[in-house]
């Protein structure tokens, strides 16, 4: 059984006392490396610190004062309080005298403190908090208790995280520290003592669920808040690998540049490394989830991006069983009740699980994450829609092309050039490979918007690899025209001769191919108003199709088509569909055009090849 790191850390003291070197002791352990040093140098700074004995008198004193206050709590009683701290006697060390302050002040009672019981990591208040959480865990004495306390304290931090993003906030660097800090004390205490096997089993699923939370918040995250941000993940996630006894770490250095979302095959090379959807990624001891995968598997996985641009799977799970129960919806709220929301007139469950980076408004315009679970909508995560959706709004375009260049996933933010045009592929940008690999060549869709002139990706599928036409096809919101120039998304194209210009707000799809400077379009499909509520989108797998009823489900949700509805190509159950819809006048939602994103349905994605 591995050894603890309290045991270890005993050891690498003992050795210090006998003239070892620090460094040498902490190679030894190259999976406790950067905590282990950080303890050490403690200890050493400790050791060569003067000891000073309190006077007999005073030492007498501050206990019969300590006896007085503890029988005070025992009988009810409100505490008598003196502060009279001698703050030049010798005996008193500067943190002493600090916390002895913060006592007072707790003992004493006043606004300041009671204020900052809400206070969030962004309010100057927030030490104020965390310095109250301090000497709560100070004067806890059993140690058991004591890891309960900080890991109640921890899941506070969760709570701070979820409340920031509700708030549109970024994630400063302050609260992900205390997160990481609290359950790496809580940990070192429980592993400890054998006898805590149920409080130590809660403190490794905590450690679980904020890695899953800060794994999908990468860039929510602000810039200075990096490297905490790298430490949390590290820590939390090698709490995991030591509850399962296993080897190695991950270090700070191996999330240095954020996390990426692969979905795609995997594939063993020559020398035994991997490829998922022909991205190179390491599996090893330090991944979780499904990791006994075989080649052929269709799998998902969350990878750290190192400093040096190396992709290391934390999470390894098999796609879905049965995908066509995942599904997005992106609209106007019509209807907020409690514990639900109304888009499209479709009814989605919001639970205490669902991740919100907003606060729900009538009519605003979201982007939501769906699980059909037993026939019911549950919301996974909740966004702010990208969508031509609402007036100020950037609206999406949708881009397929070839990729015409091997793409590079090591930066935290790189351009990929797709149909001649460039876009930005950021670390939150999640990408499909399960169709095929991503390579130079490959047809591949981006989902993407506009910013500060910029075209940044927020999807890349790479399409069914029996689907080779040359020519670019886009779909996107017409904003403005000149007559020689449309703007489509953020996207400049020159319009066939003699074509009217749509009205602004209106669906776009056309046909074009790269020209001089600028996209030109050879073929317009269709161009749509949306209806009075706008477009409502919905992206999935097609899971149903009646027939007769001109209907198809995606996840939970009912889509009416007709012979007004434009279709790329033939749909059919399991393949994947893009659909622009609106709200017809009884009530139900209406596909407008559809963009079906497969020639045929995919393998079951756990089957192999």
């Amino acid at each position: 059984m591995p050894r603890t790191f309290a045991s270890i850390l005993d050891e690498c003291i003992t050795a210090l006392g006998h003239g070892e070197l620090l460094e040498d002791c902490v190679a030894r352990y190259p999976q406790h490396a950067d905590e282990l040093r950080t303890h050490l140098l403690l200890a050493q700074r400790i050791a060569m610190t003067p000891r000073q004995q309190p006077r007999p008198g005073v030492q007498a004193a501050a206990w019969q004062e300590f006896r007085a206050h503890a029988e005070d709590l025992r009988e009810g009683r409100v505490p008598r309080f003196n502060l009279n701290l001698n703050l030049n006697a010798s005996w008193l060390r500067p943190v002493a005298i600090a916390a002895a302050l913060v006592l007072a002040f707790v003992l004493m009672g006043g606004g300041t403190l009671y204020a900052s019981e809400d206070a969030l990591p962004d309010s100057p208040l927030y030490r104020v908090k965390l310095a109250r959480e301090e000497v709560q865990v100070w004067f806890t004495f059993d140690e058991t208790s004591k890891a309960e306390v900080l890991l109640d304290q921890s899941n506070e931090r969760t709570d701070e995280v979820m409340e920031m993003l509700r708030d549109g906030k970024e994630i400063p660097p302050n609260v992900l520290t205390a997160m990481r800090d609290r359950n790496a004390r809580a940990v070192r205490i429980l592993e400890d003592k054998p006898s805590e096997a149920t409080l130590l089993a809660r403190a490794h699923d905590q450690s679980a669920v904020q890695e899953d939370l800060l794994l999908s918040v990468w860039g929510d995250i602000q810039e200075s808040a990096q490297d905490e941000y790298a430490e949390a993940v590290a820590t939390l996630h090698n709490a995991q690998l030591r509850a399962t006894y296993r080897e190695g770490s991950v270090t700070p250095q191996d999330v240095a540049a954020g996390v990426i979302n692969i979905s795609g095959t995997a594939e063993q090379t020559e020398d035994g490394s991997w490829l998922l959807g022909g991205v190179p990624v390491v599996l090893d001891l330090r991944s979780l989830g499904d990791t006994s995968i075989e080649p052929g598997q269709r799998v998902k996985v969350i990878a750290a991006r190192g400093a040096d641009g190396t992709l290391l799977a934390l999470s390894v799970n098999a796609a879905d069983t049965e995908p066509e129960l995942r599904y997005t919806v992106s609209g106007a709220l019509e209807e907020i009740g409690d514990g639900e929301v109304v888009i499209g007139g479709q009814r989605i469950a919001i639970t205490d699980e669902t991740l919100l980076r907003l606060r729900l408004q009538l009519g605003g315009h979201v982007e939501i994450q769906v699980d059909a679970e037993d026939g019911h909508a549950v919301a996974s995560s909740v966004d702010g829609a990208d969508g031509g959706l609402a007036q100020g709004e950037p609206p999406p375009l949708a881009f397929e092309g070839t990729l015409e260049e091997q793409p590079q996933t090591g930066g935290v933010n790189n351009v990929w050039v797709v149909g001649g045009q460039e876009f930005v592929v950021t670390p939150s940008t999640a990408i499909d490979a399960l169709a095929g690999d991503l390579t130079q060549g490959a047809r591949a869709r981006v989902e993407a918007v506009e910013q500060t002139g910029d075209l940044l990706a927020r999807r890349v599928v790479v399409l069914d690899t029996r689907l080779v036409e040359e020519d670019i096809d886009v779909e996107g919101v017409f904003e403005k025209g000149n007559g020689e120039t449309w703007t489509i998304s953020g996207l400049e194209v020159a319009p066939p001769a003699g074509a009217e210009e749509p009205d602004p707000g209106s669906l776009v799809s056309l046909r074009a191919r790269k020209g001089a400077d600028r996209l030109v379009a050879q073929e317009i499909r269709t161009t749509l108003e949306p209806g009075p509520d706008g477009f409502v989108i919905v992206r999935g797998r097609i899971g149903e199709i009646e027939t007769g009823e001109g209907t198809w489900q995606i996840g939970a949700v009912s889509v009416r088509t007709d012979q007004q509805t434009v279709l790329s190509r033939p749909a059919q159950v399991g393949v994947r569909a893009f659909v622009w819809g609106s709200r017809g006048e009884d009530g139900e939602l209406r596909a407008l055009y559809v963009n079906v994103i497969d020639s045929k349905p995919q393998p079951s994605p756990t089957a192999q090849d």
